[in-house]
């Protein structure tokens, strides 16, 4: 068994903030060339940056679209010509 206690909220409450608290930049010298922060995002943090992004799911619209494809109205020939025009804008 361990002889560490496990911490409560009333003893990490009872714990001192420290009052003083003094800067690295403070402590050590820094050359003027390392004086910059640089951070650098993932792919995968790009992504869900751009997931955060996408508007918000409209419900109705895609019951009533699964409705109509169920339903076996939802493939008219107009619906098909502007699918099919939009995919040729968006190749070029």
């Amino acid at each position: 068994m361990s002889d560490i206690a496990p911490i409560s909220r009333t003893a990490a409450a009872a714990l001192e903030p420290r009052t003083s608290v003094q800067r690295a930049s403070e402590q050590v010298q820094v050359p003027e060339s390392r004086k910059t922060d640089s951070v650098e995002l993932s792919n995968a943090a790009r992504y869900l940056a751009k997931i955060a992004e996408l508007p918000d799911i409209r419900e109705e619209l895609v019951g009533r679209v699964k409705a109509e494809i169920e339903a076996g109205s939802y493939d008219t020939d107009d619906k098909i010509d502007a699918s099919l025009e939009a995919l040729a804008e968006d190749l070029g």
